[in-house]
């Protein structure tokens, strides 16, 4: 066949057979309904002014929801990705995520932390490496997620508070299900958006489904109750961007 009929041959097909439309994911750090700068300072519930230099945390179990037309629009839940990425609010190139989801997904389900297989098959690689500084023993395993700062109400050498919550064993689990409802206004077609935004608000660490106060508890660096407080007030942190 020549080549000019197998380019147009190859157009015919593309052209009635499109591909179905993706998106990226991209964190987008906040404080509130501020964009969060780690050089920034914020008020959190309680009035305590602070200044969060570092946030981490580990994201796995990437789930999207879509719905099938074939099962009168029930929904499929189908697995994007099972790796685990660690996201650093200071690293715009983590916040990016290297997959894509379809446009028609209608629902995002993702886990932060780490899974207990993980944690519990020796020395991993890659964003799991120790080396990352994400790892407390092979007793308590990974921290899930970490917020570090400042606060003149910390009662601590150099008004520091650190958070660094982690515990992957009952009842001291620290590992969060995530679910986003996605809007649909523009969720296919030509006015499809390339990115879904994952607004990320760090001032739920302190008031959340617990309020937390610096001034109280400056420091976490173990597993236990104030960790699990810490886990179930940043689970609520995320919000899909409408605009």
């Amino acid at each position: 066949m020549p080549a000019y009929k197998a380019i147009i041959l190859f157009a015919l097909l593309i052209a009635f057979h499109p591909l179905k439309a993706q998106q990226s994911i991209q964190f987008i750090p906040m404080f509130g309904t501020e964009k969060w700068h780690p050089d920034s300072s914020y008020i959190n519930y309680a009035g305590e002014y602070l200044q969060i230099n570092k946030c981490l945390f580990y994201t796995t179990n990437w789930k999207a929801v879509i719905p099938n037309p074939k099962k009168n629009m029930q929904s499929d839940t189908i697995t994007i990705s099972d790796a685990h990425y660690l996201i650093d609010l200071n690293d715009p190139n983590s916040l990016k995520l290297p997959f894509t989801i379809p446009a028609n997904c209608t629902q995002l389900i993702f886990t932060v932390g780490v899974d207990s297989i993980k944690n519990t098959t020796g020395i991993q690689t890659g964003v799991l490496d120790p080396a990352k500084g994400m790892f407390w023993t092979w007793r308590t395993g990974y921290i899930m997620a970490r917020m570090q700062g400042s606060s003149p109400v910390a009662n601590t050498a150099g008004k520091r508070f650190s958070y660094d919550v982690g515990g992957f064993e009952s009842p001291y689990n620290a590992v969060r299900t995530i679910s986003l409802i996605l809007p649909q206004k523009a969720a296919a077609g030509k006015n499809a958006k390339s990115t879904r935004f994952i607004q990320t608000d760090l001032s739920v660490w302190f008031k959340g489904k617990h309020s937390i106060s610096i001034a109280l508890t400056p420091d976490c660096h173990n597993a236990g109750k104030l960790a699990m407080q810490l886990a179930d007030n940043y689970q609520q942190m995320f919000q899909i961007e409408s605009n």
